[in-house]
């Protein structure tokens, strides 16, 4: 990805016990992806999901 793009790391869930995808945009605003049950889980969607979901994100923006 290139330097425009988000970046993501996978973090425990604090209002539970399941997992959650930090997700820092270029412009600096947060989002939050929650549901993981595991890290492992967290980590394979970004793995595999994050880029498409970063481009669809993208793709929708109206502003």
């Amino acid at each position: 990805m290139g330097n425009s793009d988000p970046q993501f790391e996978a973090r425990p869930n604090h209002s539970g016990d399941d997992w959650c995808v930090h997700v820092i945009w270029k412009s600096g605003k947060p989002e939050l992806l929650t549901g993981f049950p595991n890290q492992y889980a967290a980590l394979e969607w970004i793995k595999r999901e994050s880029a498409n979901w970063a481009v669809d994100k993208i793709m929708r923006r109206t502003d």
